[in-house]
């Protein structure tokens, strides 16, 4: 956690998204499948964005169904964050090979196995930042600045170590 994984998945989805019709972004899905309803209330959140239209979810089953429809027929980019599960993803985007041509989905996860194990076309593994990206990113937030000034060096050295390259900490 903290890597940047869901700004970098952001940030493609915002350049990228003047292409397609019809988008979703479904955030934090490890913790919203944990709810009661969680993944029917995914799975009707991703219809909704996608169709424009309240789709009442009755069932996981039924609403694995109808995101198969979708996704087999439009061309969608949809942004899964932080997925924990190979459940989830069969339960929110199924088959990939039921996923129409021209789509994109794009999936954060800090399980690497489960992007494998569904047989991804491309895997982006988030590094952490050197020390001194670190330090630039430090110092902007912190002072405003690309660096930071002679008095507050040192202080600033000390600060980027202990965060040890986690973009979130800095």
């Amino acid at each position: 956690g903290g890597m940047g994984k869901t700004t970098i998945a952001k940030s493609i989805c915002n350049e990228i998204r003047h292409e397609f019709k019809y988008k979703s972004y479904l955030a934090n899905i490890r913790e919203a499948w944990g709810g009661g309803r969680g993944p029917v209330d995914l799975q009707e959140q991703l219809l909704s964005d996608i169709l424009k239209t309240k789709n009442k979810v009755h069932s996981t089953d039924w609403g694995k169904g109808k995101i198969k429809e979708m996704l087999c027929t439009k061309k969608v980019l949809v942004l899964l964050d932080d997925v924990s599960s190979v459940e989830q993803l069969n339960d929110l985007c199924g088959n990939r090979d039921a996923i129409g041509e021209g789509s994109v989905i794009i999936i954060t996860t800090r399980n690497v196995r489960l992007l494998r194990e569904i047989g991804v076309d491309c895997v982006h593994r988030v590094e952490k930042m050197n020390e001194l990206e670190s330090l630039e990113l430090f110092s902007w937030h912190a002072l405003r600045r690309a660096d930071p000034c002679r008095d507050l060096f040192e202080l600033s050295q000390e600060v980027v170590t202990y965060c040890g390259g986690l973009p979130l900490t800095l």
